[in-house]
């Protein structure tokens, strides 16, 4: 049965917009994380391959925010994750 939380602060301003289900497979939800984390390691290296320094000054807000919202993203799946792995774990040492 799926169990939808709501992605945390600084994923979205509200906690009753964006959501993921939990009880998916942690392998599933670790991967989904790692798509985010290689997002900001992408948009890193953009900068840093930016030609002109104005661009990383004018840019910095922009980038920080987008930064933000995909390590936020990332923080919830890898914490959710963890949690699944460990309860499985857990269940299995049981039987």
């Amino acid at each position: 049965m799926p169990d939808f939380r709501a992605f945390t602060s600084p994923s979205q301003p509200y906690n009753d917009v964006m959501f993921f289900n939990a009880s998916a497979d942690p392998a599933q939800l670790f991967e989904t994380a790692q798509q985010r984390m290689t997002a900001v390691i992408d948009l890193l290296q953009l900068v840093e391959q930016a030609e002109s320094s104005d661009f990383v000054q004018r840019e910095a807000a922009r980038l920080s925010f987008a930064v933000g919202l995909l390590l936020g993203d990332a923080r919830s799946l890898y914490e959710t994750a963890h949690e699944r792995a460990m309860n499985l774990c857990d269940r299995e040492a049981l039987t």
